[in-house]
């Protein structure tokens, strides 16, 4: 596709966006942190429905805060729970939030807080390269020299609209992925990826009968 005018700049621009959004999904999903988390802090004020900030892409965790350094980390509830949380007294007696649940735009916790700080964390979404405001010379973070996946995977979209042949970008392709997966997990040489027990550290309003004293 050399001096070809097939595809044209902002063109261009939205493939690398689009490219570089699927490499930071492969991270992403790695279960690892590459890409700097960012907080969301939520007052309660009775709403159960909160709005999510405009760069949101996913939560990490969310917790209510009870001091300046102190927090207790809500249990995202699902659909068939909803009844549950939504009709129970709030942290006991305090009136906080124990679940929450992401609906579309918006967080949800439950019960409604009655009042207190919560932070949301959460990772923003990826740089639309396509936007405005964006120049020339912005720069990705690819992470380990990985932005040669956003280059090959858009000279193979370029290569498709062009209706020709792809196959050679498809296979570099495939062996920067079969990399990028690899080494996305090697990240924390230290400390291997494990299972961790959420529920065995949490007191739900609900299951006051399991920590009654008797006598």
């Amino acid at each position: 596709m050399t001096n070809s005018d097939f595809v044209t700049d902002v063109e261009l621009r939205d493939l690398l966006s689009a490219s570089f959004a699927h490499l930071y999904e492969l991270l992403i999903q790695s279960g690892l942190i590459y890409f700097d988390p960012k907080v969301q802090t939520i007052t309660g004020d009775g709403s159960e429905t909160h709005d999510l900030p405009d760069d949101y892409y996913g939560t990490m965790r969310v917790d209510y805060r009870w001091s300046s350094n102190y927090f207790t980390e809500l249990s995202e509830y699902m659909d068939a729970e909803r009844t549950r949380f939504e009709n129970a007294i709030g942290g006991a007696t305090s009136g906080y939030s124990t679940h929450y649940q992401i609906q579309g735009t918006k967080i949800s916790l439950l019960p409604s807080p009655r009042g207190g700080t919560y932070r949301h964390r959460y990772i923003p979404a990826p740089l639309d390269l396509g936007g405005e405001g964006i120049s020339t010379d912005t720069e990705i973070d690819g992470v380990g020299g990985w932005e040669e996946f956003v280059v090959v995977d858009t000279a193979r979209k370029m290569l498709m609209k062009e209706e020709s042949s792809t196959t050679q970008m498809e296979r570099e392709l495939d062996k920067i992925m079969m990399r990028i997966e690899e080494m996305a997990q090697n990240r924390s040489w230290a400390t291997p990826r494990h299972i961790v027990d959420v529920q065995t550290r949490k007191r739900e309003t609900t299951d006051w009968w399991r920590y009654a004293r008797s006598g």
